[in-house]
C-alpha cells in the first residue's frame, strides 16, 4: 500500500487568496501533489476530508491567533491532531504563530503595535532540514510575534528584530518561521511590501522551501519503500 503523496497548502487568507504562492510551491514539489485550501475564505470541508497527507504548508494571514474567528478554533484543532500524529508541517507567518500558540507559547504584540513590512535579515540552521547556517534576506509583514519558545521547541531562525524567527520540534516534522519565505512578486504587491532585492530574497525564502519539501519526498518515499 502506497503512502499519501498528497501536500496540502493551507491558506488562512481573509482577503486575499495567495494562489501564486501555490502556484510557486507547487511548482517545485515534484513528486507531491500539490492541493490549495482556504478555511477561512470557504470552511474546512477540503480539509477533513483528506486522508493523511504527506506534508502541509500553512500560509499568513491577517488575522491575530487570538481573533477567536469561526474558522480558527477548527484549524487548529485540526493542525494540532495532524502535527501530533507526525505529519510533516510548516508554519508561515499566521502558521508559524499557530504552531506556537497550540504548543502553548504566547504571541504578543511588537513593536508597540506597529506592523513591520519589508525584508530583514535572518540567519537560519537546521541539521533536521538540512539547512547550514546562513544569513539572507526575507520579506516580513506582522505585527506580532512568537516572545517564548514552545516546550519541546528550539530557535533555529533569528534576527536583530526578532529573536524567535523559526522555530522546530525536538522530536516532530515540525517547524514554523515568521517572515514570508513563501513571498513572490504577486505576494508582495498584494500585500504593499517593498523589497530592496526581491531576487534575492525569494532566492533564501524558497530555500527554506525547498528543504522542507525535500523532508516531505524523502519521507514519502522510504514509507512507500517500507510498505512495499
Amino acid at each position: 500500500m502506497s503512502v499519501s503523496q498528497n501536500l496540502l497548502i493551507v491558506d488562512p487568507a481573509t482577503r486575499v487568496a495567495e494562489t501564486e504562492c501555490f502556484d510557486a510551491i507547487a511548482e517545485r514539489a515534484m513528486g507531491l501533489i500539490p492541493s490549495y485550501h482556504l478555511p477561512a475564505i470557504q470552511d474546512m470541508s477540503s480539509l477533513t476530508s483528506q486522508e493523511t497527507p504527506a506534508g502541509i504548508i500553512v500560509l499568513g494571514s491577517g488575522a491575530s491567533v487570538y481573533d477567536d474567528l469561526p474558522w480558527q478554533a477548527p484549524l487548529h484543532a485540526w493542525t494540532r491532531a495532524q502535527m501530533l500524529s507526525g505529519v510533516p508541517t510548516l508554519g508561515i507567518c499566521y502558521g508559524h504563530q499557530m504552531i506556537a500558540h497550540i504548543f502553548g507559547a504566547p504571541v504578543e504584540l511588537l513593536w508597540d503595535g506597529h506592523k513591520e513590512k519589508g525584508a530583514r535579515q535572518v540567519t537560519a540552521a537546521s541539521s533536521r532540514l538540512g539547512l547550514e547556517e546562513a544569513t539572507g534576506p526575507l520579506a516580513v509583514s506582522h505585527r506580532e510575534g512568537v516572545v517564548e519558545c514552545p516546550d519541546n521547541f528550539s530557535v533555529f531562525a533569528w534576527s536583530d528584530d526578532v529573536t524567535i524567527d523559526g522555530i522546530e520540534h525536538a522530536t516532530l516534522p515540525v517547524w514554523g518561521v515568521q517572515p514570508h519565505v513563501e513571498a513572490v512578486d504577486g505576494f508582495l504587491k498584494n500585500n504593499g511590501i517593498a523589497v530592496p532585492n526581491p531576487d534575492k530574497t525569494f532566492r533564501y525564502g524558497y530555500r527554506f522551501i525547498d528543504a522542507f519539501l525535500a523532508l516531505v519526498m524523502n519521507r514519502q518515499s522510504s514509507a512507500n519503500t517500507a510498505h512495499s
